[in-house]
């Protein structure tokens, strides 16, 4: 599976009625380590269609999104969790899993913005934990059905669910299925001291997947419980680009090529787990666990213009993971003791062919296979003094060996120490540290290369990887001081500072006949930065209305540690920001909200491959209206991306004396979407 992430505080996706979710407001004020959670109801209001589009949406978390695509900025890295299982989230192939988790299959997100011994030491920037569904009804059918359009593009998605309890076993069943289609145009304008390009491309996609999954969970006594987890997915992706040339103003295609790419993929998730209760104060868990994402594809490029050429690519990928988890937890007196172990073994296999005008030009480094073993123990206890405060001390070991053509071991800890203080009854103030590290994933160490085919340059490159990379380490501090008003709303505002060694970035270089990307240790870097928040019912003022606003400043600088080379952390833009309003009018089931959120732009100097880059800040607006028809029905229309986003990048290039030789500017046009849906849970 695939993402690299990055979480925060701030997050947009929070509801503003916040009567209706008091019990999320009261966890996050009493849980030890920070957290938010985001509930079920909230991550659908906007009509995103899965949960790569939810995670999109929250400030601060940055996510790869496939094939040759950039993530949104945020401050770091975050690990994506399923149901508390690890899941690698990131890839120069293809789609990401995640956007085959429909929301509706989500109970609820959870955001922990510094790392925990209990979690993964690869919490680099926070913890998102997708926690999905259980069976909570003795008998529940749900039926969710979307329609709508892209443009003029149809679109459409189908969820049905069935939840039960049978004596000793309860059950959930889900079906979800989607066929998503886009069709937007791009351009990319090159300017040299010879000569003037503009490059337009029309670019359609369609993301069709069916997904299955069970959920048992066996409850034989009230001191033991089992559980089974399994899902199976089936994807298919078809994407076409149709792109002219033309040079220096003429009206005359210079150059002209079609690009096209296939893939089918299926992924498998089984989980079997099982609790005892020793004592009332006792518990032992354990957990066992299978998990397998699979794709094939090819791809390929015809120009007609200046000549004829011909390039193709065929891949086949496979991702799997095996592992075992235990843990023991104890609570005596003022303490709550929990230690555990995991192992865990992954293991990759890319294969590419690739054809240059009917010659094979595969080279040995495009078919790789490479295996990862890691062991983790933990310990951590969570101390309460009084009624005041919290303090929760953890450490953490973790041993990784890798295979790839040569074996590497490694071994950290990764201690961690959190602190909750009640100031009052209504405010807390949070402080943390926490080592953590971000293994390089796979894929990123793999040498087979995604060609970008006909379409070449520093915004579309060759991807690859580079086996000789290093971890990140980093240590993480924060401070945040929250204050809950009584109608269950919440100010906050916070600060992060996080020193980073062996900092990883995806730099693009020219190999002398194609422009290639692949990941590098830059050197050391420093981020730092402010989080706000604001959430609150406005029903003083105007009944059943509400309000959210969230925003973060930050800043960045890395050195080449072996040059001295200073500059600040690749696009790390320094401004996100939210805001929103929600309005319920109950005597007609009726409510509507609006949401309006905003990446800043970065400015990134010349690095040390002689590249700059910058890009202009962009703002979407989304709308949603809402009616329960009955008890059983609700019906619900959905605008998006009302303000047709442009993403706007400029690249430029210098020799080695320093002179501009080549300036490209892209920009990526996108069009609104409208959505329809009809629920109905019987």
């Amino acid at each position: 599976m695939n993402c690299a992430v990055e979480a925060q505080e701030v997050i947009t996706l929070e509801k503003i009625q916040v009567e209706e979710h008091a019990g999320t407001l009261e966890e996050r004020r009493d849980t030890s380590i920070a957290k938010r959670i985001i509930s079920g109801e909230e991550l659908t209001q906007y009509g995103d269609l899965n949960a790569l589009e939810i995670l999109k949406r929250t400030p601060g978390v940055s996510i790869p999104e496939g094939k040759g695509q950039n993530g949104a900025p945020g401050k770091g890295y975050t690990i994506i969790l399923i149901d508390g299982e690890e899941t690698s989230t990131g890839s120069k192939r293809r789609g990401n899993p995640l956007e085959q988790i429909s929301p509706d299959r989500i109970e609820r997100i959870e955001v922990m913005t510094n790392g925990s011994a209990e979690y993964t030491a690869e919490s680099m920037g926070g913890i998102v934990n997708i926690v999905l569904k259980k069976p909570k009804s003795q008998g529940l059918t749900t039926v969710k059905m979307m329609a709508g359009g892209y443009g003029d593009l149809p679109m459409g998605s189908l969820f049905a669910q069935r939840e039960g309890k049978s004596g000793n076993l309860a059950y959930l069943i889900n079906l979800s299925g989607a066929d998503n289609r886009q069709s937007d145009t791009s351009s990319t304008l090159k300017q040299s001291a010879l000569s003037l390009s503009d490059e337009q491309r029309d670019e359609s996609t369609s993301n069709r997947y069916i997904n299955l999954t069970t959920k048992l969970i066996y409850t034989p006594s009230s001191k033991e419980k089992y559980t089974f987890d399994g899902s199976v997915a089936l994807n298919g992706v078809k994407s076409d680009t149709d792109a002219k040339t033309y040079t220096d103003g003429t009206p005359l295609i210079d150059r002209q090529y079609s690009n096209y790419d296939r893939s089918d993929g299926m992924m498998l998730w089984s989980k079997i787990a099982g609790e005892y209760h020793l004592s009332g104060t006792e518990l032992v868990e354990w957990k066992l666990k299978y998990h397998q994402s699979s794709d094939s594809g090819e791809g390929g490029s015809v120009q007609s213009l200046p000549t004829s050429s011909l390039r193709g690519q065929e891949d086949k990928s496979l991702f799997r993971v095996m592992g075992a988890e235990g843990s023991y937890s104890v609570a005596k007196g003022d303490h709550f003791v929990k230690t555990g172990f995991e192992l865990k073994g992954l293991h990759q296999r890319d294969e590419v062919r690739r054809i240059l005008d009917g010659a094979d030009v595969t080279t040995v480094a495009d078919n790789v296979t490479m295996h990862q073993n890691k062991g983790s123990l933990y310990l951590q206890d969570e101390i309460s003094f009084a009624d005041t405060t919290v303090v929760t001390p953890g450490v953490r070991y973790e041993t990784i060996s890798r295979d790839f053509g040569a074996t590497t071991r490694i071994g950290y800890l990764a201690p961690s120490l959190h602190t909750l203080t009640h100031l009052t009854l209504n405010d807390n103030l949070r402080a943390s540290i926490a080592k953590t590290v971000k293994l390089p994933r796979l894929d990123e160490l793999s040498t087979s290369i995604d060609s970008s085919l006909a379409r070449n340059d520093l915004q579309h490159p060759d991807l690859t990887g580079n086996p000789d990379l290093r971890e990140e380490k980093a240590l993480s501090y924060e401070l945040r001081l929250e204050h809950y008003f009584e109608d269950k709303g919440i100010a906050s505002v916070g600060g992060f500072y996080r020193t980073i060694d062996d900092k990883i970035e995806k730099m693009t270089t020219f190999d002398g006949t194609r422009y290639v990307k692949r990941p590098y240790n830059s050197g050391k870097g420093d981020l730092w930065g402010i989080e706000l928040e604001f959430k609150k019912s406005l029903g003083d003022y105007v009944e059943g209305l509400g309000m959210f606003a969230n925003s973060t400043f930050q800043n960045s600088s890395l050195t080449n540690t072996a040059s001295g080379f200073k500059r600040p952390i690749k696009q790390t833009s320094n401004t996100l920001f939210n805001l929103g309003f929600d309005h319920t009018l109950k005597a007609y089931r009726f409510t509507y909200g609006t949401a309006y959120r905003y990446v800043g732009g970065y400015d990134d100097p010349v690095d040390e491959n002689g590249i700059s880059q910058s890009q202009k800040g962009y703002g979407a607006l989304d709308l949603y209206l809402s009616k329960r028809i009955d008890q059983t029905f609700k019906l619900q229309l959905i605008l998006k991306n009302i303000t047709r986003t442009t993403i706007e990048t400029t690249s430029s290039v210098f020799d080695g004396t320093g002179t501009l030789s080549e300036i490209q500017i892209d920009k990526e046009h996108s069009k609104p979407q409208i959505l329809l849906t009809l629920e109905g849970k019987w």
